[in-house]
């Protein structure tokens, strides 16, 4: 009776093996095995020049450093107006309660912003460029471009400074990897630099192959790469940021606005750049246009 049942039990797992190669042979045919596509698409409406960040609703903020406004993407695809009246709109962050920083750079001022768009508090700032929230606070990370400092903003409203002078040259990206480093971008001299414990290190410089635009935009974080745009060369360069000077080109080639496959897409002028929440998509303010591109990932069949 015993060797019944094991022949019996033997036999069903054979079963079971043979019926599931089945599965996986039969669905290798009729274009069953996904490809992954990332392609790129373009927003025309509203004037997404600069700084861009996300809120925890999926909607997109970016701003229009020529102009007085920040303009807001909602999930749905609407562009409206969130604020006007500035006087140079650049960075922008998103703390924890959605309420919105946008950096006044001419102004010299850091507005906070409630998600209706009323003002709720201003900060003293000499040309602030960037502001991100610090990872596992509520407090914000914020450089300024002229004095060349990264500045921590706590939620009750007290300034810090955290570093102050070289390496740091005209400072406006900020990012943060999943264990909470800190790295900054420079305007200037496109270096790439690690902030941690009060000292600063570099880890990358981005190529200067523009004629004279050769300037870093922003920066941001996504599955386990920093991702920079180089305005005038209109690309978009992609960063270990566990080595050093180790990137390549991620996107982008010559002057153009080409949607489609990012292989064969092009940018203008490329400058705001910032992952969604889940670090699917990227989304990057093409200072050319003042049109807002994005770079997703879709499962073709």
């Amino acid at each position: 009776m015993k060797t019944i049942f094991r022949t019996l039990k033997t036999n069903t797992f054979f079963l079971f093996v043979l019926t599931l190669l089945a599965v996986l042979i039969t669905s290798c045919y009729g274009g069953d095995i996904p490809v992954i596509e990332i392609t790129v698409s373009t927003v025309e409406e509203g004037n997404f020049f600069d700084g861009l960040e996300p809120d925890s609703k999926g909607n997109i903020y970016g701003s229009d450093f020529r102009g007085d406004s920040v303009f807001k993407l909602d999930k749905s695809g609407n562009v409206t107006v969130f604020v006007s009246g500035l006087n140079s709109p650049n960075g922008i962050g998103v703390n924890n309660n959605d309420e919105v920083y946008v950096c006044d750079n001419f102004g010299n001022a850091i507005f906070k912003y409630d998600q209706e768009g009323n003002q709720l508090e201003s900060f003293v700032a000499v040309s602030p460029a960037g502001i991100k929230k610090i990872p596992g606070s509520n407090d914000m990370l914020f450089v300024e471009y002229n004095t060349n400092t990264i500045n921590r903003l706590s939620e009750d409203g007290i300034i810090t400074k955290l570093f102050e002078g070289a390496p740091v040259n005209g400072p406006a990206g900020i990012a943060f990897d999943r264990r909470g480093n800190t790295y900054i971008g420079n305007f200037n001299d496109r270096k790439i630099l690690k902030y941690k414990d009060g000292e600063v290190t570099e880890i990358a410089e981005l190529p200067a192959g523009a004629e004279n635009t050769n300037f870093l935009g922003f920066l941001t974080y996504a599955k386990g790469f920093l991702f920079a745009t180089q305005l005038g060369e209109h690309k978009i360069y992609k960063i270990n940021p566990n080595k050093v000077n180790d990137f390549e080109v991620f996107a982008g080639s010559i002057l153009g606005n080409n949607d489609g496959d990012l292989s064969e897409a092009t940018f203008n002028f490329p400058n705001g750049i910032v992952a969604s929440r889940d670090q699917k998509t990227l989304y990057v303010s093409d200072a050319g246009t003042n049109n807002l591109r994005i770079i997703s990932k879709e499962l073709k069949y």
